[in-house]
């Protein structure tokens, strides 16, 4: 068994990953049914959720069905990935994840995703 905090996975888990304008609640629950161990909801800008964004706030909508369930959020500033975290936990998912890892330009160059890594002490 495959164990993350209080969340036990089978050794071989289907994980759904976040993906943009791909893991929306409708995705998520065709996925669900068809045996998906652990989901992630679209991933989120910081930026987004502190400027209340309505695209970023709409990402947040998680379903008891849905469990267990993961928001990612991506950014370059501590302190906007930091209030961001504080608005995602208040939704209540099982796992919160900061995207270390987007490739996407127009991620990188604001310094969010794998961008971030350029900068190792951040």
């Amino acid at each position: 068994m495959i164990k993350i905090g209080d969340i036990q996975l089978p050794d071989f888990p289907l994980l759904l990953a976040p993906m943009e304008d791909v893991s929306d609640p409708p995705f998520r629950s065709v996925c669900k049914q068809n045996g998906a161990d652990l989901m992630y909801t679209e991933f989120i800008s910081s930026e987004g959720l502190i400027r209340d964004a309505i695209k970023s706030r709409q990402k947040l909508d998680i379903f008891e069905t849905e469990r267990p369930i993961g928001i990612q959020v991506f950014g370059g500033d501590e302190e906007a990935l930091t209030l961001s975290a504080k608005i995602v936990e208040a939704t209540g998912p099982d796992l919160i994840d900061i995207n270390f890892g987007c490739p996407v330009k127009k991620v990188v160059c604001k310094g969010a995703g794998a961008g971030i890594l350029k900068d190792l002490p951040k």
